[in-house]
């Protein structure tokens, strides 16, 4: 594989980059599951799109190591992150502009959980820093459940820097943190421009991204577990943006 290239794996990653319009530059399926009924809409996704499908022993999948391939792989260009400047710019024209900036996440399933809820919240797009953080891999694409196919993501040098650019543009900037001196989610109003930060696993924000926050934010937990992980945490906060912004409609 050259290294402009990438291989998603998994049903749904496959037959999302083929439906989104992916370059995908072929398609391979394992030799004893070419005729899964499972298979067929990618299979014919495919042959719509022209992209040539090939069928490979299973050994072939080996490479993906403990991966959950699902016998399906799909090679094509190497992950497109989208310019900074227009991610900003198209979510601040819009009155209810939403966007996650992930603080030095280093899961990449992770972050291909926080791109799925994001994608699916309706979000503008996503923003990572562009070191010490995951990157949108394979396994990302594999989280995202074809999330990625449709939702921009960003790579900026400086965090901090794009919370001001956000809110320079009128978004207000949510963290979410277990710090004592933070607040329930459910006392934010997030029906304007609005931007929600999620810290590093275990980390959580790091100070001055903290600092450039106009509200922490805290999941309020009933059991006995302490927090939940970043992308659920993350999921939660998004939902209770589409909530209200769908009740005041």
């Amino acid at each position: 594989m050259a290294s402009d290239e990438e291989i998603a794996v998994g049903i749904h990653s496959v037959f999302e980059a083929l439906a989104a319009g992916e370059k995908v530059r072929r398609v391979v399926i394992a030799r004893h599951r070419e005729r899964d009924a499972a298979m067929r809409p990618i299979v014919e996704e495919a042959k719509r799109r022209g992209v040539a499908v090939e069928v490979k022993p299973e050994s072939w999948f080996r490479q993906f190591g403990s991966a959950r391939h699902q016998h399906v792989a799909a090679e094509m260009p190497a992950f497109a992150y989208a310019p900074w400047d227009e991610l900003r710019k198209r979510a601040a024209a819009a009155a209810d502009g939403l966007i996650v900036v992930a603080d030095h996440l280093e899961d990449p399933q992770n972050l291909g959980s926080i791109m799925r809820a994001a994608e699916g919240a309706g979000a503008q797009g996503v923003v990572i820093p562009d070191r010490r953080s995951a990157a949108v891999t394979a396994a990302t694409r594999r989280s995202a459940a074809g999330a990625a196919s449709y939702l921009p993501v960003a790579r900026v040098p400086n965090v901090v820097r794009a919370l001001e650019d956000l809110k320079a543009g009128g978004f207000w900037i949510s963290g979410l943190t277990a710090a004592p001196n933070s607040v329930s989610y459910t006392d934010i109003d997030f029906r304007g421009r609005s931007a929600l930060v999620v810290g590093a696993e275990g980390k959580g924000l790091s100070r001055l991204v903290a600092e450039h926050c106009d509200h922490l934010i805290h999941i309020p937990m009933g059991g006995k577990v302490a927090s939940l992980n970043a992308a659920a945490a993350c999921s939660v906060v998004l939902f209770e943006a589409v909530r209200q912004r769908t009740k005041s409609l």
